[in-house]
């Protein structure tokens, strides 16, 4: 008897469906999986067969081939060992053929029949909606994140019991359609996005008012930026609230940061990743964690940071090799990753910022403390960090230190603080919006993606601008790239200053985001 039973795997962020054919025959007692399987996979038969038994139902004591077709994909994960157990009992018990129409089932089986929870499912149900499918059974365990993804019939189970009593009518599985409140969940765990959510905010840091200033430019228009200065002037603190003045994603964005965050195998209890990412890898991170990769590849750090901030401080702390593997990713905004049997691409639109000091003690430039390095080693250590990649960030500004007056006892803080993140995202909102309208017919969404022929159209100077800028790319050696970025980042600050064409103050403020600074 032939019985057929959909599911899914992931190939990169790809997801493709997987129809488990399984077909029982007289002769001697097998159960034999074909069709690329990996060995999870392999595994699953023996937990299929104690978790049918041990659930109280006769597994067939006959030849039972299962293919997972289609046979040329290579199938990896646990979830196949709930449709292969269907696939087994639909085979063998007679069953309405409606129920398995366009439904699909996920989950890992335990010896005991419980449907163990998953810590991909969430990037597993996205790739079976993108792919037509709407009926998905889950386990329990899974229910609240799942119920977030908007258009679905989730039918969850606790174990393998719910499943058939489903299947043969004698107990239907009630369907989730919308999203579980909290506190209906009995397998919530901690929210730590809920926690991360009250971002901190730019009030917080008092003075630095040029950076806070080059903060919201990078906002606007999506610009990389870089920062250069003493330990202790702020420049974690500041990288850290770039997320609290970008706009909400979209709920399409949504999905999409969550499945890749799933595939990475991060543990999304809270259901939808509903703010941009802040990733801050350790300078000790390889290239393959931060560009992704593997015998298994997984999306790496600058993918994880998709839609929202790369964090890297302590920038020449990072291997050479390891960042210069950011230099194609951040200009093509997707990393291809290729293998003897495939090629996979996972997007990295990210804002890059770094941090670094500006000599191995930090302290070279320093108002009141003395550096203790030579020329050669303050050299040295900041050509850790290769020309090339610092050629491809838009904004470069110096953190001095703080002084007193700033959060001195004597001074009233809250004149100290500036303009809060709400002030800030005000303007970054409606800089964005404005591009979103401006660039409705290309292929673009943001300033800094602006291509040399869209340059050439949005980025017009006029004489005075053309000079300026001419004057300062013979004066400081620009290269081509550089000088498109300056257009690039003085269109924003135009944006920002609500003027349709670019002036030359813009251009002027563009330029000295790049010249070199007390510490270069």
């Amino acid at each position: 008897m032939l019985s057929e039973v959909l599911t899914v795997t992931i190939n990169g962020l790809d997801a493709d469906l997987v129809k488990v054919e399984t077909d029982t025959k007289s002769g001697l007692p097998s159960l034999t999986i074909v069709g690329l399987p990996d060995l999870t996979v392999k595994e699953s038969r023996e937990r299929i067969h104690s978790a049918i038994t041990n659930s109280g139902y006769h597994f067939p004591s006959k030849r039972i081939t299962i293919n997972l077709a289609p046979a040329a994909t290579r199938k990896l994960g646990s979830h196949f060992d709930l449709p292969v157990a269907v696939g087994v009992f639909a085979s063998s018990v007679t069953i309405d053929p409606g129920m398995l129409n366009s439904a699909a089932f996920l989950g890992e089986l335990s010896l005991g029949g419980e449907i163990n929870r998953l810590e991909n499912c969430l990037g597993l149900i996205i790739g079976l909606k993108q792919n037509g499918i709407t009926k998905i059974f889950i386990p329990e365990a899974n229910a609240r994140e799942a119920s977030i993804v908007k258009g679905l019939d989730i039918f969850p189970a606790a174990d393998f019991c719910d499943i058939a009593n489903h299947l043969t009518g004698q107990k239907p599985i009630d369907p989730i359609s919308g999203p579980i409140p909290d506190n209906e969940d009995p397998f919530r765990e901690k929210d730590d996005q809920n926690e991360y959510m009250q971002l901190p905010d730019f009030a917080d840091v008092v003075g630095q008012e040029r950076a806070k200033r080059a903060f919201q430019i990078s906002a606007a228009g999506k610009h990389d930026l870089s920062m250069i200065g003493p330990p202790g002037t702020g420049k974690t603190m500041l990288a850290r609230r770039l997320p609290s003045i970008l706009p909400e994603l979209s709920y399409d964005e949504m999905l999409e940061v969550t499945k890749i965050h799933s595939i990475a195998g991060e543990s999304l209890a809270s259901g939808l990743i509903e703010i941009r990412p802040f990733r801050a890898p350790h300078h000790s991170s390889t290239a393959q964690a931060l560009v992704g990769g593997g015998s298994r590849p997984k999306p790496g750090e600058i993918s994880l940071a998709h839609l929202g901030v790369l964090f890297l401080d302590e920038l020449p702390e990072f291997s050479r090799h390891s960042i210069d593997t950011l230099r194609q990713p951040l200009e093509d905004g997707y990393v291809s990753i290729s293998r003897a049997t495939t090629r996979l691409k996972y997007p990295c639109e990210v804002i890059l910022v770094t941090a670094m000091n500006p000599c191995p003690c930090g302290f070279y430039g320093h108002p009141a403390k003395n550096c203790t390095c030579t020329q050669a080693q303050r050299l040295n250590y900041f050509n850790k960090v290769s020309g090339p990649l610092r050629d491809r960030i838009d904004i470069s500004i110096d953190i001095e230190p703080v002084e007193y007056k700033y959060f001195g006892k004597t001074n009233e803080i809250g004149n100290c603080r500036g303009k809060s993140s709400a002030d800030l995202f005000t303007r970054v909102k409606r800089v964005f919006d404005m591009q979103q309208n401006r660039y409705k017919d290309e292929n673009i969404k943001y300033n800094a993606k602006l291509s040399p022929a869209m340059i050439e159209k949005y980025c017009k100077l006029d004489d005075k601008s053309e000079n300026l800028l001419e004057s300062a790319y013979n004066r400081y050696g620009f290269s081509a790239r550089a000088g498109a970025k300056i257009k690039r980042v003085a269109r924003t600050i135009a944006d920002l200053d609500s003027s349709e064409n670019i002036k030359e103050a813009h251009i002027a403020e563009a330029i000295s985001y790049r010249v070199p600074g007390n510490y270069v």
